[in-house]
């Protein structure tokens, strides 16, 4: 069932009062764009055509990397030049063209292969897809005639009175023969309000030349709702965390105050998980069975092993936690960081770019960074590997059951060999040896009989002194 594709994403978004193009605005972390993305790769495409056109570069740039061909639209002369303006990118292609706005995040790769069978079936010239809105005030109205049949498509500016009130809206999405489909762009006429060239107006030619016009119905009304404005972009944020979060509970998660969790439609969690209020779990994040996160916790393109326990405030980004690892309370992940079964990462701990070993330990009030630590480590209290000399990072070593004493300066590049111990307080800038104790303190001066006054009290004897 091969189709091209055409996503329109070249214009401004007025309504957002934005410098950012409408489709890069983000709904749970992700631009919208993603989103009609994720749902048209689920198809069997011929390829893949993005119109873009305000601030172009952001766009593409977003976008690189991607198996995804580019079309222009210099002059903002609406969605039927727009669409036009990516014919060259289909001139050896002779299938249905498949023709999407870039703003409908809730859009299911499902309610897309049901629009592209129905379109194939009923050898219509053109199919759209369409849903009923209790409110449809800003979208274009499907018009039909007493018997059902659909007769066109009215924008809501150029709409009657009797017509706004329609309720069965155009949802922004066409499956078109492209033999009639370029024709017919270039046969559009801007005789409407704006002067512009009005995709929807391919209905009317459709049926006007006999090819006829089809409508497949959306059964879930939001799934089809674009963006227009920032409380439109509120509610469909709104509406695709509910419903990721009642999939997520359908499938053995429990998610104890949905009101306050925000979850990733990308994320994975497996089941007697638990999710505590004020969580927030983005981008392509898998977290394992049995494991407890929050509450007030934020994770982004992680993966979290089984029975892992995320505690409270912790922050993890780029990283892995492996099965039964404790992270927290006040923990901070910085990408890169693999921590291993049965670690523990304490309070007020910050990990970036290291690997910390099975069943080590690093419980409270230090800094890991650029380190590759052995298993069933200890390291103390106020611990830092001192990494940057202020030009390059540095890597630090610390093998297997090494002890490391609280306030250890690890100066690198150093390595600490196995079962190894630092004493507290000392700054180490040489490898230390397996089976040894390395110290590096300043010696201690002690001054007798040494009397603490207040500081009025000092002042005032350096003034006699000085008069003295």
């Amino acid at each position: 069932m091969d189709v091209g594709v055409i996503i329109l994403a070249a214009g401004k978004g007025k309504r957002m009062n934005s410098d950012i193009p409408k489709v890069l605005h983000q709904v749970l972390g992700r631009p919208m764009i993603s989103y009609v993305l994720d749902a048209v790769r689920e198809l069997k495409f011929y390829r893949i055509a993005v119109v873009t056109g305000y601030k172009s570069k952001l766009i593409r740039d977003y976008l690189s990397g991607e198996n995804i061909y580019f079309a222009y639209q210099g002059e903002q002369l609406g969605t039927g030049n727009a669409a036009l303006c990516a014919k060259y990118l289909f001139d050896e292609y002779d299938g249905d063209v498949l023709i999407l706005n870039g703003d409908l995040p809730m859009l299911r790769p499902e309610t897309l292969t049901g629009l592209v069978s129905c379109h194939k079936e009923s050898g219509a010239a053109v199919t759209l897809l369409t849903t009923v809105i209790d409110d449809p005030k800003g979208y274009g109205r499907v018009t039909r005639n007493a018997k059902g049949a659909v007769t066109g498509i009215v924008e809501h500016r150029d709409a009657t009175a009797k017509q706004r009130k329609i309720r069965e809206i155009n949802a922004g999405a066409y499956c078109v023969k492209s033999e009639f489909l370029w024709n017919a762009l270039e046969a559009l006429n801007p005789s409407n309000t704006q002067h512009e060239y009005y995709l929807p107006d391919i209905v009317h030619l459709a049926i006007e030349g006999g090819g006829g016009a089809n409508a497949v119905p959306a059964e879930d009304g939001m799934e089809v709702l674009g963006v227009n404005d920032r409380r439109e972009l509120a509610a469909v944020e709104g509406a695709l965390r509910r419903r990721t979060l009642g999939e997520l509970m359908d499938s053995g998660v429990t998610i104890v105050d949905p009101h306050t969790t925000y979850i990733s439609s990308q994320a994975s969690i497996g089941i007697d998980s638990v999710i505590y209020p004020n969580t927030y779990i983005l981008g392509r994040t898998a977290i394992g069975w049995g494991s407890r996160i929050g509450p007030t916790v934020w994770i982004e393109d992680s993966t979290i092993g089984h029975d892992v326990v995320v505690n409270f405030c912790s922050h993890i980004r780029a990283s892995t936690v492996n099965n039964g690892a404790t992270i927290g309370p006040f923990a901070n992940l910085r990408p890169n960081s693999a921590i291993n079964s049965g670690a523990r990462i304490g309070n007020f701990v910050e990990i970036k770019n290291s690997r910390i070993g099975h069943g080590t330990k690093v419980p409270h009030l230090s800094y890991v960074g650029d380190a590759v630590v052995g298993d069933n480590v200890n390291i103390g209290a106020g611990t830092i590997t001192c990494n940057y000399d202020g030009f390059s990072k540095h890597t630090t070593v610390i093998e297997d059951n090494a002890f490391i004493g609280s306030d250890t300066m690890l100066v690198a590049p150093v390595k600490v060999g196995k079962r190894a111990t630092t004493g507290a307080g000392s700054t180490i800038t040489e490898d230390v040896p397996p089976d040894s104790l390395a110290l590096g303190r300043a010696k201690q001066t002690v001054i007798r009989d040494w009397e603490r006054k207040p500081p009025k009290n000092r002042a005032k004897e350096s003034r006699d002194k000085a008069k003295g």
